[in-house]
Protein backbone atom coordinates (compact mmCIF):
# COMPACT_ATOMS: atom_id res chain seq x y z
CA UNK A 1 0.00 0.00 0.00
CA UNK A 2 1.13 3.61 -0.82
CA UNK A 3 1.35 6.14 2.09
CA UNK A 4 -1.56 8.71 2.16
CA UNK A 5 -0.79 12.50 1.08
CA UNK A 6 -0.03 13.46 4.47
CA UNK A 7 2.24 11.39 5.20
CA UNK A 8 3.82 11.89 1.66
CA UNK A 9 3.77 15.68 2.71
CA UNK A 10 5.29 15.03 5.87
CA UNK A 11 8.31 13.25 4.31
CA UNK A 12 8.46 15.97 2.04
CA UNK A 13 8.64 18.42 4.64
CA UNK A 14 11.34 15.91 6.39
CA UNK A 15 13.48 16.42 3.33
CA UNK A 16 13.78 20.41 4.25
CA UNK A 17 14.29 19.71 7.88
CA UNK A 18 17.75 17.17 6.77
CA UNK A 19 19.21 20.15 4.77
CA UNK A 20 22.10 19.34 5.91
CA UNK A 21 22.38 15.71 4.73
CA UNK A 22 20.85 16.91 1.40
CA UNK A 23 24.37 19.34 0.61
CA UNK A 24 26.33 16.21 1.75
CA UNK A 25 24.48 13.98 -1.28
CA UNK A 26 23.73 16.65 -3.69
CA UNK A 27 24.12 15.15 -7.41
CA UNK A 28 27.29 16.95 -8.23
CA UNK A 29 29.20 15.75 -5.08
CA UNK A 30 29.51 19.13 -3.66
CA UNK A 31 27.12 21.31 -1.61
CA UNK A 32 23.66 21.20 -2.45
CA UNK A 33 22.38 25.31 -2.39
CA UNK A 34 19.02 26.42 -1.04
CA UNK A 35 17.69 26.89 -4.32
CA UNK A 36 17.97 23.69 -6.07
CA UNK A 37 16.78 22.20 -2.28
CA UNK A 38 13.70 24.50 -2.54
CA UNK A 39 12.97 23.90 -5.84
CA UNK A 40 13.20 19.99 -5.04
CA UNK A 41 11.02 20.80 -2.08
CA UNK A 42 8.00 22.16 -4.08
CA UNK A 43 8.28 19.53 -6.66
CA UNK A 44 8.34 16.53 -4.16
CA UNK A 45 4.48 19.02 -2.77
CA UNK A 46 3.98 18.59 -6.95
CA UNK A 47 4.30 15.34 -7.06
CA UNK A 48 2.33 14.29 -4.13
CA UNK A 49 -0.53 16.33 -5.23
CA UNK A 50 -0.73 14.71 -8.76
CA UNK A 51 -0.39 11.45 -7.10
CA UNK A 52 -2.82 11.66 -4.84
CA UNK A 53 -5.13 12.42 -7.63
CA UNK A 54 -3.72 9.15 -9.76
CA UNK A 55 -2.03 11.96 -12.53
CA UNK A 56 1.39 9.06 -11.95
CA UNK A 57 2.58 10.43 -15.35
CA UNK A 58 2.77 14.05 -14.16
CA UNK A 59 4.02 12.94 -10.72
CA UNK A 60 6.54 11.33 -11.99
CA UNK A 61 8.11 13.84 -13.67
CA UNK A 62 8.08 16.65 -11.01
CA UNK A 63 9.45 13.37 -8.93
CA UNK A 64 12.19 12.77 -11.28
CA UNK A 65 13.17 16.43 -11.57
CA UNK A 66 13.73 16.59 -8.16
CA UNK A 67 15.71 13.67 -7.86
CA UNK A 68 17.85 15.82 -10.28
CA UNK A 69 18.36 18.02 -8.40
CA UNK A 70 18.69 16.55 -4.83
CA UNK A 71 19.20 12.62 -5.18
CA UNK A 72 18.78 11.58 -1.84
CA UNK A 73 16.92 8.09 -0.80
CA UNK A 74 13.53 10.71 -0.17
CA UNK A 75 13.40 11.48 -3.36
CA UNK A 76 14.50 7.82 -5.19
CA UNK A 77 11.70 6.28 -3.28
CA UNK A 78 9.22 8.56 -4.53
CA UNK A 79 10.25 8.04 -8.07
CA UNK A 80 10.14 4.20 -7.30
CA UNK A 81 7.11 3.87 -5.87
CA UNK A 82 5.33 6.34 -9.10
CA UNK A 83 6.97 3.82 -11.76
CA UNK A 84 5.16 0.78 -9.76
CA UNK A 85 1.62 2.64 -9.54
CA UNK A 86 1.94 2.87 -13.28
CA UNK A 87 2.87 -0.82 -14.37
CA UNK A 88 6.42 -0.26 -14.94
CA UNK A 89 7.35 -2.66 -12.00
CA UNK A 90 10.46 -4.27 -13.34
CA UNK A 91 12.21 -0.36 -13.64
CA UNK A 92 10.50 0.61 -10.05
CA UNK A 93 11.70 -2.76 -8.29
CA UNK A 94 15.71 -2.30 -9.79
CA UNK A 95 15.27 1.40 -8.28
CA UNK A 96 13.57 0.36 -4.80
CA UNK A 97 16.32 -2.27 -4.42
CA UNK A 98 18.94 0.21 -5.21
CA UNK A 99 17.81 2.54 -2.52
CA UNK A 100 17.86 -0.34 0.08
CA UNK A 101 21.40 -1.19 -1.08
CA UNK A 102 22.67 2.22 -0.53
CA UNK A 103 24.88 2.65 2.47
CA UNK A 104 23.69 4.95 4.92
CA UNK A 105 26.31 8.16 5.29
CA UNK A 106 27.13 9.24 9.13
CA UNK A 107 24.63 11.38 11.02
CA UNK A 108 22.19 10.83 8.36
CA UNK A 109 18.58 12.01 9.19
CA UNK A 110 15.77 9.59 10.04
CA UNK A 111 13.67 10.17 6.45
CA UNK A 112 17.13 8.61 4.92
CA UNK A 113 16.67 5.66 7.10
CA UNK A 114 13.34 5.43 6.70
CA UNK A 115 13.26 5.53 2.82
CA UNK A 116 15.38 2.37 2.93
CA UNK A 117 13.26 0.81 4.69
CA UNK A 118 10.05 2.21 2.39
CA UNK A 119 12.24 0.59 -0.74
CA UNK A 120 12.96 -2.89 0.92
CA UNK A 121 9.72 -3.18 1.57
CA UNK A 122 9.05 -2.13 -1.95
CA UNK A 123 11.32 -4.52 -3.84
CA UNK A 124 10.06 -7.54 -1.80
CA UNK A 125 6.24 -6.54 -2.74
CA UNK A 126 7.11 -6.17 -6.70
CA UNK A 127 9.57 -9.51 -6.49
CA UNK A 128 5.84 -11.32 -5.90
CA UNK A 129 4.04 -8.64 -8.49
CA UNK A 130 6.49 -9.01 -11.34
CA UNK A 131 5.17 -11.70 -13.48
CA UNK A 132 6.82 -13.96 -16.16
CA UNK A 133 6.50 -14.64 -19.54
CA UNK A 134 7.07 -18.31 -21.02
CA UNK A 135 7.49 -18.73 -24.33
CA UNK A 136 7.55 -22.38 -26.13
CA UNK A 137 8.92 -22.36 -29.28
CA UNK A 138 7.79 -25.65 -32.12
CA UNK A 139 9.63 -26.69 -33.59
CA UNK A 140 12.34 -24.78 -31.82
CA UNK A 141 15.13 -24.85 -34.32
CA UNK A 142 18.48 -23.49 -33.99
CA UNK A 143 19.02 -19.70 -34.21
CA UNK A 144 15.71 -18.84 -33.66
CA UNK A 145 15.03 -15.01 -32.25
CA UNK A 146 12.86 -13.70 -30.01
CA UNK A 147 11.49 -9.95 -29.43
CA UNK A 148 9.49 -8.91 -27.04
CA UNK A 149 8.46 -5.52 -27.97
CA UNK A 150 11.43 -5.09 -30.43
CA UNK A 151 13.80 -5.85 -27.29
CA UNK A 152 15.50 -9.09 -27.66
CA UNK A 153 14.22 -11.91 -25.08
CA UNK A 154 16.45 -14.55 -24.66
CA UNK A 155 13.92 -17.90 -24.20
CA UNK A 156 13.53 -19.75 -20.78
CA UNK A 157 12.22 -22.29 -19.35
CA UNK A 158 11.05 -20.76 -16.11
CA UNK A 159 10.03 -17.43 -18.04
CA UNK A 160 11.52 -14.30 -18.45
CA UNK A 161 10.65 -11.19 -16.10
CA UNK A 162 8.00 -8.36 -17.70
CA UNK A 163 5.84 -6.09 -16.58
CA UNK A 164 1.92 -6.99 -16.75
CA UNK A 165 -0.10 -5.98 -19.72
CA UNK A 166 -0.20 -6.45 -23.34
CA UNK A 167 2.91 -7.50 -25.22
CA UNK A 168 3.55 -8.11 -28.73
CA UNK A 169 6.09 -11.14 -28.82
CA UNK A 170 7.81 -11.92 -32.51
CA UNK A 171 9.64 -14.92 -33.19
CA UNK A 172 12.44 -15.45 -36.36
CA UNK A 173 14.31 -17.92 -37.52
CA UNK A 174 15.72 -19.41 -40.56
CA UNK A 175 14.09 -21.57 -43.18
CA UNK A 176 10.70 -20.49 -41.25
CA UNK A 177 7.73 -18.14 -41.46
CA UNK A 178 7.95 -15.01 -39.05
CA UNK A 179 5.33 -15.57 -36.14
CA UNK A 180 4.26 -12.61 -34.31
CA UNK A 181 1.31 -12.64 -31.53
CA UNK A 182 -0.07 -10.39 -28.71
CA UNK A 183 0.08 -11.78 -25.36
CA UNK A 184 -1.48 -10.10 -22.03
CA UNK A 185 0.56 -10.56 -19.00
CA UNK A 186 -1.48 -10.31 -15.91
CA UNK A 187 0.64 -10.06 -12.47
CA UNK A 188 2.09 -12.36 -10.00
CA UNK A 189 1.49 -15.43 -12.72
CA UNK A 190 3.81 -17.29 -14.97
CA UNK A 191 2.11 -16.83 -18.61
CA UNK A 192 3.15 -19.58 -21.35
CA UNK A 193 2.54 -19.02 -25.15
CA UNK A 194 3.19 -21.24 -27.56
CA UNK A 195 4.36 -20.30 -31.07
CA UNK A 196 4.47 -22.41 -33.91
CA UNK A 197 6.71 -21.84 -36.57
CA UNK A 198 5.59 -22.61 -40.35
CA UNK A 199 8.56 -23.42 -42.64
CA UNK A 200 8.94 -21.54 -45.11
CA UNK A 201 7.90 -22.12 -48.59
CA UNK A 202 10.61 -23.37 -51.28
CA UNK A 203 9.57 -20.12 -52.99
CA UNK A 204 10.90 -18.24 -50.62
CA UNK A 205 13.86 -20.16 -49.66
CA UNK A 206 15.17 -19.74 -53.47
CA UNK A 207 14.95 -21.45 -56.81
CA UNK A 208 16.57 -25.53 -56.29
CA UNK A 209 20.45 -25.68 -57.92
CA UNK A 210 18.31 -28.69 -60.01
CA UNK A 211 16.36 -26.18 -61.99
CA UNK A 212 18.90 -23.63 -62.27
CA UNK A 213 21.80 -25.86 -63.46
CA UNK A 214 18.95 -27.98 -65.45
CA UNK A 215 18.14 -24.25 -67.16
CA UNK A 216 21.89 -22.96 -67.65
CA UNK A 217 22.65 -26.67 -69.73
CA UNK A 218 19.79 -26.09 -71.31
CA UNK A 219 20.54 -22.76 -72.87
CA UNK A 220 23.98 -23.59 -73.43
CA UNK A 221 23.47 -27.25 -75.44
CA UNK A 222 20.74 -24.87 -77.28
CA UNK A 223 23.38 -22.37 -78.32
CA UNK A 224 26.24 -25.13 -79.61
CA UNK A 225 23.57 -27.03 -81.19
CA UNK A 226 22.31 -24.37 -83.34
CA UNK A 227 25.98 -23.25 -83.99
CA UNK A 228 26.94 -26.60 -84.83
CA UNK A 229 23.82 -26.90 -86.81
CA UNK A 230 24.42 -24.05 -88.69
CA UNK A 231 27.72 -25.22 -89.48
CA UNK A 232 27.07 -28.53 -90.84
CA UNK A 233 24.47 -26.50 -93.18
CA UNK A 234 27.37 -24.83 -94.43
CA UNK A 235 29.54 -27.44 -94.79
CA UNK A 236 26.95 -29.79 -96.41
CA UNK A 237 25.63 -27.29 -99.13
CA UNK A 238 29.78 -26.35 -99.86
CA UNK A 239 30.12 -30.48 -100.09
CA UNK A 240 27.37 -30.86 -102.70
CA UNK A 241 28.80 -27.82 -104.55
CA UNK A 242 31.82 -29.17 -104.87
CA UNK A 243 30.83 -32.60 -105.84
CA UNK A 244 28.66 -31.03 -108.49
CA UNK A 245 31.62 -29.70 -110.04
CA UNK A 246 34.16 -32.62 -109.36
CA UNK A 247 36.28 -30.52 -107.16
CA UNK A 248 39.08 -32.18 -105.03
CA UNK A 249 36.88 -30.29 -101.99
CA UNK A 250 34.24 -33.76 -102.49
CA UNK A 251 36.24 -35.90 -100.36
CA UNK A 252 35.92 -38.18 -97.51
CA UNK A 253 37.44 -36.35 -95.24
CA UNK A 254 34.89 -32.86 -96.05
CA UNK A 255 32.40 -35.71 -95.61
CA UNK A 256 33.57 -36.35 -91.96
CA UNK A 257 33.90 -32.93 -91.06
CA UNK A 258 30.24 -32.26 -92.24
CA UNK A 259 28.79 -35.28 -90.28
CA UNK A 260 30.83 -34.07 -87.12
CA UNK A 261 29.51 -31.10 -87.33
CA UNK A 262 26.04 -32.50 -87.94
CA UNK A 263 26.66 -35.14 -84.46
CA UNK A 264 27.93 -31.98 -82.66
CA UNK A 265 24.42 -30.05 -83.34
CA UNK A 266 22.52 -33.55 -82.34
CA UNK A 267 24.15 -33.63 -79.11
CA UNK A 268 23.72 -30.02 -78.51
CA UNK A 269 20.21 -30.17 -79.04
CA UNK A 270 20.01 -33.36 -76.99
CA UNK A 271 21.83 -31.69 -73.90
CA UNK A 272 19.64 -28.96 -74.34
CA UNK A 273 16.11 -30.65 -74.26
CA UNK A 274 17.58 -32.67 -71.41
CA UNK A 275 18.52 -29.33 -69.18
CA UNK A 276 14.55 -28.38 -70.02
CA UNK A 277 13.52 -31.53 -68.54
CA UNK A 278 15.35 -31.67 -65.69
CA UNK A 279 14.67 -28.03 -64.88
CA UNK A 280 10.93 -28.33 -65.81
CA UNK A 281 10.68 -31.25 -63.39
CA UNK A 282 12.79 -29.65 -60.28
CA UNK A 283 10.27 -26.44 -60.85
CA UNK A 284 7.31 -28.79 -60.79
CA UNK A 285 8.54 -30.67 -57.88
CA UNK A 286 8.72 -27.16 -55.69
CA UNK A 287 5.18 -26.11 -56.55
CA UNK A 288 4.45 -29.61 -55.49
CA UNK A 289 5.58 -29.23 -52.13
CA UNK A 290 4.73 -25.52 -51.37
CA UNK A 291 1.56 -25.69 -49.07
CA UNK A 292 -1.41 -23.78 -50.62
CA UNK A 293 -1.87 -20.30 -49.21
CA UNK A 294 -2.96 -20.50 -45.09
CA UNK A 295 -3.80 -17.92 -42.80
CA UNK A 296 -5.25 -18.84 -39.37
CA UNK A 297 -5.84 -17.05 -36.09
CA UNK A 298 -3.78 -18.11 -32.84
CA UNK A 299 -5.79 -17.38 -30.04
CA UNK A 300 -5.38 -19.12 -26.62
CA UNK A 301 -5.22 -17.76 -22.84
CA UNK A 302 -4.71 -14.36 -22.73
CA UNK A 303 -2.97 -14.14 -26.43
CA UNK A 304 -4.26 -13.43 -30.14
CA UNK A 305 -2.10 -13.81 -33.19
CA UNK A 306 -2.08 -14.54 -37.00
CA UNK A 307 0.01 -16.85 -38.83
CA UNK A 308 0.47 -18.78 -42.01
CA UNK A 309 1.61 -18.65 -45.73
CA UNK A 310 0.46 -16.59 -48.30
Amino acid sequence: MHPGPRTLLMLAGLIVAASPALAAQGPGGGDTDDEARSEARELVYAGDELFARKRYAEALRAYQRAERLVCVPTTSIEVAKTLAAIGRLSEARDLAATIAASRPTPGEPWPFMQARRRAAALRDDLDERIPRLRVKITPSPAGARLRVDGQIMTASAEGSPIDPGNHWVEVEADGYVGARQRVYVPEREVTTLDVALTPEPPSARGTSPWAIGGFVASGVGAAVGLGAGVGYLNARSDLEEACRRGTASCSGDARGGANALGWVSNIGFGVAIAGAAVGGLALGLESSRAPASNVTWAIGPGYIGVRGTL
